[in-house]
This record gives C-alpha cells, sequence and structure tokens, in this order.
C-alpha cells in the first residue's frame, strides 16, 4: 500500500491520522532558546509557554528526519508521497527533497513522490486525507499525483488574527500595526490565489466585522452547488471559531467538518487566530 507522509503544520485531528495510517514529521518550535518538536507539546502546554515567552521562532524539519522515516516505510511500501507545508512558508519542502536524493541513492526500489502543497493548515491537511484516502482504495502512484495536483489550486484557507502584537513582536508587521492594535483591527489574511504564499485579503474593526469579512471571503471560492469540505483551527480557546463553524455550516452544505487546534508553529508567528480550510466537491 501506497504510504502518506505530512508535517504537523497541516492540523489533521489525530483521529484521521489514526485511522488513515498517515505519517507525520514534527516541525520544531524555538521558545526563548529552548527546542520543541511541535507534537512535544499540548496545546494548553504551548499556549502557556507562548503567552510567557519573551522569544518565539521556528525550525523546519531535517532532510535527516525525513530521510529516517522514509527508510523505515521502504519495509512495508515501495512508494511513499510526501505532502509539506508550502515552500513559500518553510525549507521544510527542500528537506524532504533532499531526503528524497539521500534515499534513493540507496534503495532505488523506493519511489519517493513529494508535492509542494502550496498551502498550509486544514488546506493542506484536505490535500493530505485526499491522498491517503485514494492509497486506502487502492488508486495508483499515477492517480494519487494527478488527485492531488487538481486539487492544490481548489483548497483555501482563510485566516483572522486575533491581535496585531505578536506580529509587531517577531518585527512582521507594517508601520501601521501599532495604530490598528489601538483601534483592535483584525487583519484577514489567507492563501487563496495558489501563490504559496500567505496573503493579505483584507481587514475589519472588531471580532463581529471579522467574522462577516471572513464569510463573505469564503463565499467567494465555494460552489453553492458543490458539497462543502471544512476544517476549522482554533488558537488558545476552542469556543472562539464555534460562532464561525455555526455560520459556515448553517450557510452551505458541509458534508465534513473537523475542528482542530491551529498548528504551534503557525501560532508561533501570529498568535491567537481564528482560521478554517476548506474547498468545494
Amino acid at each position: 500500500m501506497i504510504k502518506i507522509v505530512t508535517d504537523t503544520i497541516a492540523c489533521l485531528p489525530p483521529e484521521l491520522v489514526k485511522k488513515y495510517d498517515i505519517k507525520i514529521i514534527p516541525i520544531s518550535l524555538v521558545i526563548d532558546e529552548k527546542i520543541y518538536r511541535d507534537d512535544q507539546l499540548s496545546n494548553d502546554e504551548f499556549w502557556k509557554l507562548f503567552y510567557a515567552a519573551k522569544t518565539t521562532s521556528t525550525q523546519a524539519a531535517s532532510p535527516g528526519e525525513f530521510a529516517a522515516l522514509f527508510e523505515s516505510l521502504s519495509g512495508t511500501t515501495d512508494t511513499i508521497f510526501c505532502i509539506p507545508v508550502s515552500k513559500g512558508l518553510s525549507t521544510t519542502y527542500e528537506a524532504a527533497m533532499q531526503a528524497r536524493e539521500i534515499v534513493q541513492k540507496t534503495n532505488n526500489k523506493l519511489r519517493v513522490e513529494v508535492i509542494d502543497s502550496r498551502s498550509c493548515t486544514g488546506a493542506q491537511g484536505f490535500l493530505v486525507l485526499e491522498a491517503a484516502r485514494a492509497a486506502e482504495a487502492g488508486k495508483s502512484a499515477e492517480e494519487i499525483r494527478q488527485l492531488v495536483e487538481e486539487m492544490i489550486p481548489r483548497v483555501k484557507m482563510l485566516t483572522i488574527l486575533e491581535t496585531l502584537k505578536y506580529i509587531i513582536r517577531i518585527g512582521r508587521a507594517p508601520k501601521t500595526a501599532v495604530i490598528g492594535e489601538l483601534f483592535q483591527v483584525k487583519p484577514i489574511v489567507g492563501m487563496v490565489n495558489n501563490t504559496g504564499v500567505v496573503e493579505n485579503i483584507g481587514r475589519a474593526n472588531g471580532k463581529k466585522k471579522a467574522l462577516e469579512k471572513i464569510v463573505e471571503e469564503a463565499s467567494k471560492y465555494i460552489d453553492p452547488k458543490k458539497p462543502l469540505h471544512v476544517m476549522f483551527h482554533y488558537a488558545d480557546k476552542p469556543e472562539a471559531v464555534e460562532q464561525l463553524k455555526s455560520i459556515i455550516t448553517a450557510k452551505f452544505n458541509c458534508v465534513e467538518v473537523y475542528v482542530t487546534p491551529y498548528s504551534a508553529v503557525m501560532s508561533s508567528g501570529s498568535g491567537p487566530v481564528t482560521s478554517m480550510g476548506f474547498y468545494s466537491g
């Protein structure tokens, strides 16, 4: 059976990871100069550390980590699909490609396909999930590659930043961000144009307007005649995403709905968020 590999940024529900035997490579966090694996901390543990931290940064997975996983899987499969976070956001993709070269030099019977998801969080997660389902259904490597490549432009991610102070802290905010923070401006960012990088979608004053704005933006990419697959993400407070979930599930024909924590690695740069990854069809 073909094996599927991804990273922790995909935000997949644990029960689906287990059901489809998806292999997850953790990204690392550096909090006040101490390194933590993304899967080492619970969501509550991460946020306690994050709110107390003076500095945070991230470290992509290494080629060695990917190579070790690929080698271990070679005992049970001859084909691996690896679908990491967008290479526009992380060097994780490059690490997987380097690992592919390493293992195929010594194991030329093992086929390793690394596909740039051009996305992150739930949008990336749905690519991985559909690849895993196709593998379980006995689809060929060519069919799985075609499926994923056709889905890449269809999956979308939209996120409300609850506060600007954390992107101000790491120096990624525009000069006007301090003023925006004072007036409770909530930026909305996303990955909707298949660029592979996070795009500035807009902003709104206050949470109510931000929710209206994210639903308006999501509607541009949802075909009301087709079923909707959606993954909602919360940060430190699970209840924070419930309002968005209620609006979307009432408005559209949602056939697949999950709620998971936002990746700690992503949160370390953004602070608290309300987010969704989705696709129609």
